[in-house]
């Protein structure tokens, strides 16, 4: 890894340069560095599958999951430090357990915004990706997080992720509802175990690896943690068995009135709180744990919520919209039995 040894200290200046812009600069690049976390697209997919167009949270949902997951896998492949932990003259803005390479901020953001491009399939929804990415690039080297090298490498894994997932979304999709129920659920277990075998297998060939003296100044971390992967797994396993159960039993309509919609969000939301806080404080710190805790946070989002939300008729099932929709139609315009939204 000398050629990443020498890159690294060559990228240094531009970091430098970077962090001695006025002090005014810093609270917008940390508030645009949040919009690139795994939890800010986990705290928003929920809104956009229970109140808006659950298909494309769905589609959004699995693409940050891709791209995290292999973002986790990859930076423990390459073993590589941040800006901050070779050189105690880069503030650390952000502090960051985990190795630099490739970025996570710049793939999972790459992806995600380029799916909802996709979706959108206009060419100002392209131009507002890019700058979306150029912008969350920009405040993580900014940030002494990551250095340039990180965060090319970043989208152009997260492009890399964008193109496999829109080519294969449609063919594997179509044979997942082939399957049966009982072979879903196996194969959403097995695709979940994907994650942590392969962590294991990138560390590998690191032995006894420890962390070097010279990073001395990255303070207290944990490089080789296994937790966002297991975590990372959890949800992937939860996500994929909540899908398929709520096809099997007829999807839901996210629409009606807007006091139907916050009440669902804060519903779901004061749950998936709950289950994520059983998480931190109450179950034993283990990876069983971790595992098991995030794929039942996401079964509720997938599953759980839309059926306690349609239970308490805080929304209506997908067959019964479509019949009130249809009713709707043919009382004309003007019906006064149509439905409210």
């Amino acid at each position: 890894m000398d050629f990443l040894d020498d890159l690294h200290l060559a990228e240094l200046a531009p970091i430098a340069w970077l962090q001695s812009w006025p002090d005014a600069v810093r609270p917008i690049m940390e508030l645009i560095s949040f919009f690139g976390t795994n939890a800010f697209f986990l705290l928003v997919l929920p809104i956009l599958y229970w109140c808006v167009n659950p298909a494309l949270a769905l589609r959004l949902g699995l693409t940050v999951l891709a791209a995290a997951g292999t973002n986790a896998v990859g930076k423990l492949a390459f073993h590589q430090p941040r800006p901050y932990w070779i050189d105690p003259q880069i503030h650390a803005f952000a502090a960051e357990r985990s190795f630099g390479l490739p970025s996570g901020h710049a793939q999972t953001g790459t992806a995600a915004l380029g799916r909802l491009a996709v979706a959108a399939a206009r060419p100002w929804a392209w131009w507002a990706a890019g700058a979306g990415v150029a912008l969350v690039c920009l405040s993580r080297v900014y940030l002494g997080v990551h250095f340039i090298s990180d965060v090319v490498a970043g989208v152009a894994l997260g492009a890399a992720v964008l193109v496999l997932v829109v080519r294969l979304e449609r063919p594997a999709t179509a044979w997942w509802r082939r399957q049966a129920l009982w072979a879903q659920l196996g194969l959403s277990l097995a695709v979940s175990g994907v994650l942590p075998v392969a962590a294991v297998l990138a560390a590998l060939p690191y032995g006894d690896w420890v962390v070097p003296p010279a990073w001395s100044a990255a303070g207290e971390i944990d490089p080789e943690s296994m937790d966002t992967v297991v975590l990372m797994s959890g949800v992937l396993f939860g996500t994929l068995a909540g899908t398929s159960v709520m096809y099997r039993i007829g999807w839901f309509d996210p629409g009606g009135p807007l006091r139907l919609r916050i009440g669902r969000w804060v519903l779901g939301t004061g749950v998936a709180v709950l289950i994520w806080y059983a998480e931190r404080e109450v179950l034993p710190e283990a990876e069983v744990s971790t595992y098991l805790a995030y794929a039942v946070l996401a079964l509720w989002v997938q599953l759980g919520a839309p059926v306690l939300f349609i239970r308490l008729r805080l929304m209506e099932p997908a067959g019964r919209a479509r019949g009130a929709e249809t009713v709707e139609a043919r009382g004309g315009a003007g019906g006064e039995h149509g439905r409210g939204h």
